[in-house]
């Protein structure tokens, strides 16, 4: 029996970078749909040469499947400073230093990790410059000022490159304006996650998509007075507090407000990252159903859409029984 254990632990994808399976330190391990490339979401996001992907073509955690494949082949003459093993492509930020490292070895080693997720920041500084990280970049309540942003990418040291925006949720560096409250991005996305809303006196701004599809909204009807695309602000406003304490499945960035609607199910999305990976939405407007199916439950839709039909026949038949007409309401879930 231990013997077949070990087989199948075996047979399990492991990532192309660090060539192990330590989702707990490195994030999700995120596997292509052809099921040929494998890694984990830290580790890509430290990478230094990989760029979010804003094309339709597959992707992998955001970043193209080519890119994180041309990364991979970087990565097997980088030897890590500390296992010494191939695969190290995250690099210290101080131009001169000469450290490479795996994602979870560089958190061993005692590495300064510096994550700025709402500015796209993901930099590593060895041991022997971490104080140097206080000159390039301040966290999150300080603001970024990091001069290597301007410039474009070149060699530095083993394979250093500078570092470039790759966080899924960033913004167009452009963008000054008011951003989601559930997947952090502004007006550039509303292509594919609906009009951004906004409401300046109560300092909230959402996607309609993002609202839509969150499981505690609630849609007005189109006869009340509902500016903000027809939604409670009130309930946007609870909904966007309670995401905040939400990781995303994909991208494990909080704001993932979208549940998978199996109950038994813990996956929860952005409405963006939903579609990365594959999971079925049902919008239904006239009925006012919104759900999302994470990949693995979408087989589940169909019988959930017939025991939903048998419940509202049956809500009818009591009603006309009893004398009364029937009523619908819309909301957004």
């Amino acid at each position: 029996m231990s013997g077949q254990r070990k087989g199948a632990a075996a047979r399990l994808p492991k990532c192309a970078f660090c060539r192990t399976n330590r989702d707990k330190e490195c994030g999700q391990l995120l596997v292509s749909d052809s099921q040929k490339v494998a890694a984990h979401h830290k580790c890509m996001l430290f990478s230094s040469a990989l760029v979010t992907s804003h094309s339709d073509s597959e992707n992998i955690g955001g970043f193209s499947i080519e890119d994180v494949k041309k990364e991979i082949k970087r990565g097997n003459k980088l030897m890590c400073s500390s296992c010494h093993r191939p695969g190290a492509t995250i690099g210290c930020d101080v131009k001169t230093c000469r450290r490479t490292y795996h994602y979870y070895c560089a958190v061993k080693d005692k590495a300064q990790i510096k994550e700025n997720p709402s500015q796209g920041i993901y930099l590593v500084y060895c041991r022997k410059h971490r104080d140097a990280s206080q000159d390039g970049i301040q966290d999150e309540e300080g603001g970024v000022a990091n001069d290597s942003d301007s410039l474009p990418p070149q060699s530095r040291g083993r394979g250093r490159f500078e570092k470039r925006d790759r966080s899924p949720l960033r913004a167009s560096p452009g963008d000054s304006g008011q951003r989601c409250g559930f997947c952090h991005a502004g007006e550039e996305e509303n292509e594919t996650r609906g009009m951004l809303h906004t409401d300046n006196s109560k300092k909230v701004a959402a996607h309609y998509k993002c609202m839509l599809f969150s499981s505690g909204t609630v849609q007005l009807t189109t006869t009340s007075r509902a500016e903000f695309g027809n939604f409670d602000v009130k309930t946007v406003i609870q909904e966007i507090k309670r995401g905040k304490r939400m990781k995303c499945t994909l991208c494990t960035q909080l704001g993932a407000t979208i549940g998978c609607e199996i109950k038994a199910c813990v996956k929860t999305y952005h409405y963006h990252c939903g579609l990365q990976d594959k999971a079925k939405y049902i919008e239904n407007m006239a009925r006012g159903i919104y759900k999302l199916y994470c990949k693995n439950h979408s087989g589940n839709e169909e019988r959930d859409e017939e025991d939903e039909e048998r419940e509202n026949r049956s809500r009818e038949r009591a009603a006309i029984d009893h004398g009364r007409t029937p009523s619908t309401q819309v909301n957004g879930n």
